[in-house]
């Protein structure tokens, strides 16, 4: 331990998820130290034989002090007899979150969103209480085990409320109320060392708006403890989550984690019932996700082939490197596992939820959207963009962008058909850059890559007005547009109609399909479909018949 005489600590790293939160154990002459039980059985018991051991060594006290009352940080300490002994160990936590654990207030301690059930728990020492002593008196109480704790309140420092105690001669442990994550949140200083529980991951998707989350809080809580690091002394911070980070990276991260926070206005509180809604958007995502990365790479793919057989080893090899199939299959393979836990019961919706998030964030690394759109349709990278970017956006708490502006509908149609009908480059485009090797190899692979959709299929568009101006998102309404003609190109649709016009004051889309058969597995998700059509400005209908398919969409948004 940096700066604790005769100090030890024995870290307990594990790999980030809801189920447990990393573990700190700190030996002292005098006293042990556990900072953060965890949530896991096996993780109490693993430390309970540490504690053994120590105590064989000399008998001393355990103090157990809690970052916070969430149940991933505390539950364990009912897992053991040693973590559990009133003779042995002094339970600490701060006020409020002494009040959530002696009255198993579910919804504060989180147990409500991961589907644990809690027991009361005692407290035994409550850290930062309101109403306690004056800054500067100390305070000595002795504890059932027949300890005594030293407490002083003190002035503000850095902003924090903040208050030292000691067991007996054991070192001087320094709490800093630090609520934004949580009202109880506290930063724990020992030493060179500072514990700081969840605050660096208050503002990620999935925890920000979770019951007594605080935006305004946070952002104090961050500049006190950026004051803090600042101010020398802290050799190390220890977080809840993850690794142990330098000062030089904890400062780094802070300003990181400053600056989401700051975006945050305005998020939705994360409930059950949010938690339901965003894991059944994570679902939905992710299976037209593993469908556009699936196409792409076996454009990719293709494109490569054609390489190889013209020569081009360099340049198919190059391609390769552009989309990680590999890295995608494994990502959507754990995805779907976990979904199939979910269903079985076996985890919660916010589970789920995070899961997806996981999920979306590494693909989002796993492939190079400006190279490939430059090589495959981009408009299969476009849409894998947005169904990544809106998850993130819904798990950080906000509605799915929608950018609705005026458009004129039947020239935004027309628009997409020509695009879809045609090949990418006219063959004077072509021709032309056959003087240009780099030019004329970037031409090729996009005219081997991107194959256009209606080119085998009679297209016709008609209209009953010349012009329709509608307020829409015109990306979300062209990414929808193409998704219902692959649906239809994909059943065997010989011919397509689309028609515009209006039903009474709605302006109305109608596309439909002949020659179609029923497609395997029942096709794209009509809830999937619909949510898509909503943030388009529209609402969704569709229709079967023999032989042939109708989508209507109806137009309903008000600027």
């Amino acid at each position: 331990m940096p700066d604790c005489a005769g100090g030890l600590v024995y870290p307990l790293i594990r790999k980030v998820d809801t189920v447990s939160s990393n573990s700190y154990l700190v030996q002292t002459p005098d006293v042990i130290l556990l900072i953060d039980p965890g949530g896991l059985p096996e993780q109490a018991a693993h430390l309970a034989d540490v504690v053994r051991g120590a105590r064989n060594e000399k008998a001393r006290p355990l103090l157990v002090i809690l970052t916070h009352a969430h149940v991933d940080h505390f539950l364990a300490a009912r897992s053991d007899p040693l973590l559990a002994d009133p003779a042995s160990t002094i339970l600490a936590a701060q006020d409020y979150g002494a009040d959530a654990i002696e009255s198993a207030d579910r919804m504060a301690t989180m147990a409500e969103l991961l589907g644990q059930v809690i027991p009361p728990m005692r407290i035994d020492l409550r850290l930062l209480a309101a109403g306690g002593e004056r800054a500067g008196i100390p305070v000595w109480r002795t504890l059932p085990c027949g300890a005594t704790v030293t407490g002083v309140q003190r002035p503000l420092e850095s902003g924090l409320a903040s208050e030292q105690i000691a067991v007996g001669n054991g070192p001087g442990i320094d709490i800093f109320h630090t609520p934004g994550h949580s009202p109880d949140s506290c930063c724990i200083r020992i030493g060179g060392l500072l514990f700081i529980g969840d605050l660096f991951f208050a503002a990620s998707p999935g925890l920000a708006g979770i019951p007594g989350w605080n935006q305004e809080a946070l952002l104090r809580s961050l500049a006190g403890i950026g004051e803090l690091l600042s101010s020398g002394g802290i050799a190390a911070v220890c977080a809840g989550h993850g690794p142990v980070l330098t000062k030089d990276n904890a400062l780094r991260m802070l300003k990181a984690v400053q600056g989401d926070t700051r975006r945050l206005n305005g998020i939705a509180d994360l409930d059950p019932d949010r938690a339901i809604e965003t894991a059944a958007f994570a679902e939905a995502c992710m299976e037209q996700v593993n469908e556009l990365f699936t196409v792409m790479a076996g454009r990719l793919y293709y494109v490569s082939h054609i390489m190889d057989e013209l020569g081009e080893d360099e340049i198919a090899a190059g391609l390769h490197a552009l989309i990680r199939g590999d890295v995608i299959d494994e990502l959507v393979d754990s995805f779907a596992a976990f979904g199939h836990e979910f269903h079985s019961g076996r985890c919660m919706p916010i589970h789920l939820a995070l899961k997806g998030g996981h999920v979306m964030g590494k693909l989002e690394r796993s492939f190079n959207q400006r190279e490939l759109a430059q090589i495959i349709d981009p408009t299969l990278v476009l849409r894998a963009e947005h169904l990544l970017g809106d998850y993130t956006t819904m798990l950080r708490g906000f509605s799915p962008p929608r950018n609705i502006a005026d458009a004129d509908l039947n020239l935004l149609l027309k628009a997409c058909l020509e695009g879809h009908a045609a090949h990418s480059g006219s063959d004077e485009d072509v021709l032309a850059s056959v003087d240009d090797p780099a030019a004329f190899g970037r031409m090729l692979l996009a005219r081997i890559g991107t194959p256009p959709l209606l080119a085998d299929v009679a297209v016709t568009f008609d209209t009953d007005s010349e012009s329709l101006t509608v307020p829409v998102d015109r990306e979300r309404l062209l990414d929808l547009i193409t998704y219902l003609l692959e649906d239809l190109v994909g059943t065997g649709a010989h011919a397509i109609t689309i028609h515009t016009g209006k039903d009474g004051d709605t302006p109305v889309v109608t596309i439909s399909g002949a020659g179609c058969t029923a497609r395997p597995g029942g096709g794209i998700p009509r809830r999937f479909l619909s949510g898509l059509c909503e943030r388009a400005g529209g609402t969704l209908d569709s229709c079967e018949a023999a032989g042939s398919r109708q989508f209507t969409i109806r137009f309903v948004t008000v600027l």
